[in-house]
């Protein structure tokens, strides 16, 4: 692969607008809750299926009326026959246009594939984010009868992106399908390739990760790899091989035969090939400050999810769709090749 200028943004339909209501919640506080906190009552008796800390922050950026007035103290001591009117933030979806909007690789009755872009979560942290995601936009698109299997805040969800990982992914619109989906994933016959630029020397020319992976006890948010076969622990493999090598830096084809949490994160640093922008998953003497001088610096992890392959599952026919790199990280790769090329090629 020579150095090239990419656009993987693909013009989206837009027979749907893109926008989600509010839902109006209102109830009467009984007898029996007199005495009692607003936001207990509050999420007792409008039940908006979120946790009490999320209501509170509602109730502070003043969601929530009490007899027709904003009240933002969610202390505050209630009295029986009180009118509560509680409009939760409606979900924020990707603006046309912008950075954030997802791609679209192909989409039918039952499915579509997306080309998502790096910084959009495919859903929120917890029930009631409403902040931009995969998940508010597809709501937004195709409406509220996406499958929920995985959760009321994952519709349509199939598999996970990280955050910061642009690229192929694949939703459904359809519950059979979804499972159908699934299905594939968990027996391991969907094929998924990345790309990642990575900090380091690889020793070859190709080779296979075999390296159980494990919550951090140190560190909740990330996983690390281990020998150990205990019941806390996955068993995580994931081929790769050297695309593009550059001096000090290389472009590696990653293949994970299995798609556990962090995987192609965790492993390409446990083989000292850290992936460049990488917040949580750093070999040693590896950094931002390495990368040469001129050089566009990342804001983020620079995985892409480059090919997806997997069987329609109402046509039988097998698909492959490849989402082109993203401006941020062609760039960073088209330095690394007009200014480090390598000294010595591997053998």
């Amino acid at each position: 692969m020579g150095p090239q200028t990419l656009d993987c943004r693909v013009p989206p339909v837009t027979s749907t607008p893109l926008a989600l209501p509010a839902r109006l919640l209102h109830a009467t506080v009984p007898d029996a809750l007199r005495g009692e906190r607003l936001d207990v009552v509050a999420l007792e008796l409008l039940q908006p299926e979120v946790s009490r800390s999320r209501l509170q922050a509602w109730i502070k950026e003043g969601c929530l009326r009490v007899n027709q007035e904003v009240e933002r103290r969610p202390g505050l001591v209630v009295e029986s026959g009180w009118k509560l009117e509680l409009l939760p933030p409606a979900p924020e979806v990707p603006e046309p246009g912008s950075p954030l909007e997802p791609g679209i690789l192909f989409e039918d009755d039952v499915l579509a594939v997306l080309d998502k872009p790096a910084g959009l979560p495919m859903h929120g942290n917890s029930p009631g984010d409403a902040r931009p995601s995969v998940a508010t936009w597809l709501t937004a698109r195709y409406g509220p009868g996406l499958p929920i299997v995985q959760g009321a805040d994952r519709p349509g969800i199939v598999h996970r992106l990280d955050r910061d990982t642009s690229g192929v992914c694949v939703v459904a619109r359809d519950p059979g399908v979804f499972a159908d989906l699934m299905g594939q994933f968990a027996d391991r016959s969907v094929q998924k390739h990345y790309l990642a630029l990575c900090y380091g020397r690889p020793r070859f020319r190709s080779d296979r990760v075999d390296l159980r992976l494990m919550p951090d006890p140190q560190r909740p948010n990330r996983q690390r790899t281990t020998r150990s076969e205990a019941a806390h622990t996955r068993d995580a493999q994931t081929f790769w091989e050297v695309a593009e090598l550059f001096e000090g830096f290389a472009l590696i084809a990653v293949k994970p035969e299995t798609g556990r949490r962090h995987q192609v994160r965790a492993h390409l640093a446990a083989i000292d090939l850290p992936v460049i922008g990488d917040p949580l998953y750093r070999a040693k003497n590896y950094g931002p400050g390495l990368l040469p001088e001129g050089a566009p610096q990342p804001e983020r992890t620079l995985l892409h999810a480059w090919r997806l392959s997997f069987q329609h599952p109402l046509t039988g026919e097998r698909k492959e769709y490849e989402a082109q790199l993203p401006e941020d990280f062609a760039a960073l790769r088209n330095f690394l090749h007009a200014h480090c090329p390598p000294s010595v090629p591997l053998a």
